[in-house]
């Protein structure tokens, strides 16, 4: 009974340390991308909570500029752009990035919602008789 409960031991520690490693195989993410991906979950969840002017300040100058379109506060239509844009797809863009701690970059990915596409007026058939 003794010897089992040393080999069971044994082993329980050696999966237990075996599955630790450094290096360049180590799964974590770089500090940069991590600070990125922080500081992008608190402008997303500013924006899903309709704290716009929250969510601004998590923004460079001139990102903010864009953003409110030379309007005082954020327009419904860009409040709908905002709102379309999701997390993993701004964290894999080229770049969205911080710039003194600021978010710079997501503008230019935010999704055109207003515009619907359909059959342009040429190709939509006379109404039946």
């Amino acid at each position: 009974m003794a010897r089992s409960r040393f080999w069971l031991i044994l082993a329980l520690s050696l999966s237990a340390c075996g599955g630790s490693h450094y290096g360049k195989d180590d799964s974590r993410l770089d500090p940069d991308k991590e600070k990125l991906i922080d500081k992008l979950t608190l402008f997303v969840e500013a924006v899903q909570g309709d704290r716009f002017d929250v969510a601004l300040g998590y923004l460079t100058s001139a990102e903010k500029a864009k953003m409110e379109e030379g309007n005082p506060t954020v327009t419904p239509a860009m409040q709908r752009r905002l709102k379309a844009v999701r997390l993993s797809t701004l964290a894999n863009k080229p770049g969205v990035q911080l710039q003194g701690g600021k978010l710079e970059g997501i503008y230019a990915w935010l999704p055109n919602v207003d515009h619907v596409p359909g059959p342009a007026t040429g190709e939509i058939p006379p109404p039946l008789p």
